[in-house]
């Protein structure tokens, strides 16, 4: 065949793929849904330092008064600022600072798909938002998935901000590769990718590589100190668009140039026979064709799911799982935020039922969150406000405050308490209790009376916080929990009216944990530990405010 004929056969596959693909059906993570954008974003336009043009974003400005991390979340490859975000829901329960930027749209046209103006976009709305909102500036994260996730590798090798990490889920690395994959696979990215680098309808190969995070120059001195975390589902490129090669060509290519100084993909594959530090070429045979590795160890797991190949070197890290093209549910718990309170020496009362009793609670994730101060627990699973829980006395905090609050003493001995933090009401919004909804809320007043009316407490004058119950899962939950939900959603209101009126700080964690609940709570009760931290989290941005308080040096 000749080089002409060649080209035009090159040019006829790709018209007619062009034009057939478009109806292709869209992957999930590459829907373009508008989302319904809650009333806490909102929407903002940022001038380009590259071209003077206007990106708009949407932009969530945290409510806490410390500094919270910024959390940059850019969406698919088909999407721009106004996709559908499943994060939003959990940006808002956790109460970090967000942006949602366009960085030129779809990738569709020459100005977007990689270009120099997404970076610059990209770059320029992580500024914008350090500055916008109340951002710690040594705290910022990048996330995205499937566009997303090429555009977090753009951005991990070009953007000048120092960002602390970087998530990439089932990232597009190489333009080139993903283009032919594409018309083998009768996708609609084929045809995207050709208007975006070509303008003759002849597939630019080079222009391609150059918009490719895998064939860019690693910028290693300025990426110093961030992490990388690449997530990719074995299935991907079987039941998704883009294969796991991609994951695993960008994870080798960069310890490769950090381990021998070569960023020839042929040359660290070959020292992937010897080095396990990097994924061998068998390796990524046997992954690609099996989608399963028999040698992996059973209890790694990444949100109950299985993991079949994980690697690190330095900051940076693959995780190959069970499952597609997708990002995982809990991938928000994932991003490395670090803990705000390492040195605050506090001496803290918790009491609290089966949520804070648990191993990984919301009690343990404070002491994490709070590693020099102690704090004292009495929590039980099944406690509640007033009522003998299942006949036991000994579930019922009306009738043993005082016998907790002697036992706390004794355990501080000569020192006082600093906070005195309790969260229930959960076991009170039972439905056997749903004829005496009444009655708790007597309960909760006299609980509060007593806590406030007791003597050592009085002398040793802790600041007192509330803590809502979180929600209660209204999808397969045993039935002694069902109507619960409802039932917290009047008592809870109440409960915070009291409380106030008492001089309690409320931390309500029921209403932002809404929408988030379900995604750590399985049994629609008992969050996993990642979910307790939200509450901890919480908690935490309470007393940081407080300590702030004047008079408030301890």
């Amino acid at each position: 065949m000749t080089i002409q004929k060649s080209t035009l056969f090159v040019l006829l596959l790709t018209i007619w793929f062009a034009g057939k693909l478009d109806a292709q059906q869209t992957p999930v993570w590459d829907d373009t849904n508008k989302s319904s954008w809650p009333p806490e974003m909102e929407l903002v336009g940022i001038p380009s330092s590259a071209d003077g043009a206007k990106q708009k974003a949407y932009v969530y400005r945290s409510k806490n008064k410390n500094s919270q991390p910024l959390i940059v979340s850019l969406h698919t490859w088909s999407g721009d600022y106004t996709q559908q975000d499943p994060l939003v829901s959990e940006i808002l329960a956790r109460g970090y600072n967000y942006i949602h930027p366009d960085f030129r749209g779809p990738n569709n046209t020459p100005s977007a798909t990689g270009s120099k103006l997404v970076v610059a976009d990209i770059d320029d709305a992580i500024r914008f938002a350090v500055k916008y909102t109340n951002a710690d500036p040594q705290n910022v994260h990048v996330i995205g998935v499937s566009g997303g996730g090429m555009a977090t590798l753009l951005a991990y090798m070009n953007v000048t901000y120092p960002v602390q990490s970087f998530s990439a889920w089932a990232p597009i690395s190489d333009v080139e590769a993903f283009y032919w994959e594409s018309i083998g696979r009768k996708q609609k990215y084929a045809g995207d990718v050709l208007r975006s680098v070509s303008s003759d309808s002849v597939f630019n190969a080079e222009e391609a590589l150059r918009r490719s995070p895998l064939a860019q120059k690693f910028p290693i001195a300025l990426r110093k100190g961030s992490r990388l975390f690449i997530y990719e589902g074995v299935h991907d490129g079987y039941t998704g668009s883009v294969p796991i090669t991609h994951s695993i060509n960008m994870y080798n290519r960069l310890v490769g140039e950090l381990k021998y100084g070569s960023s020839s993909l042929p040359d660290i594959m070959e020292r992937s026979r010897q080095d396990r530090d990097l994924v061998s070429e068998q390796e990524t045979i046997s992954l690609v064709t099996r989608r399963y590795n028999p040698a992996a160890d059973p209890k790694e797991k990444i949100n109950d799911r299985a993991i079949y190949l994980h690697r690190h070197y330095g900051d940076i890290s693959l995780t190959l799982f069970e499952g597609g093209h997708e990002q995982l549910p809990n991938a928000l718990s994932l991003v490395p935020i670090d803990g705000q309170a390492a040195g605050l020496n506090r001496n803290i009362f918790t009491l609290g039922d089966s949520n804070g009793q648990m191993p990984g609670g919301w009690v343990d994730q404070l002491r994490l969150l709070m590693p020099a101060s102690d704090i004292f627990n009495i929590s039980k699973s099944g406690n509640t406000i007033g009522f003998d829980n299942g006949g036991e006395k000994a579930l019922n905090t009306l009738r043993n405050i005082d016998q907790y609050i002697g036992n706390a003493k004794e355990n501080i001995g000569r020192n006082k308490y600093d906070y005195f933090i309790f969260c229930l009401g959960t076991n009170d919004a039972k439905a056997e209790f749903a004829g005496k909804q009444q009655e708790v809320i007597a309960n909760f007043e006299k609980l509060i009376g007593r806590i406030k009316a007791n003597q050592y407490l009085r002398r040793s004058k802790p600041r007192f916080v509330f803590v809502t119950p979180p929600p209660i899962g209204t999808k397969g939950i045993q039935e002694k929990y069902k109507g619960g939900n409802e039932r917290l959603s009047v008592l809870i209101p109440k409960f915070t009216e009291i409380a106030q009126k008492h001089g309690f700080i409320v931390v309500d964690i029921y209403s932002p944990l809404q929408q988030a609940f379900q995604i750590y709570a399985s049994d629609g009760v008992h969050m996993t530990a990642a979910g307790q931290k939200i509450i901890a989290q919480r908690i935490l941005a309470s007393i940081l405010q407080l300590e702030q308080e004047p008079g408030s040096a301890h």
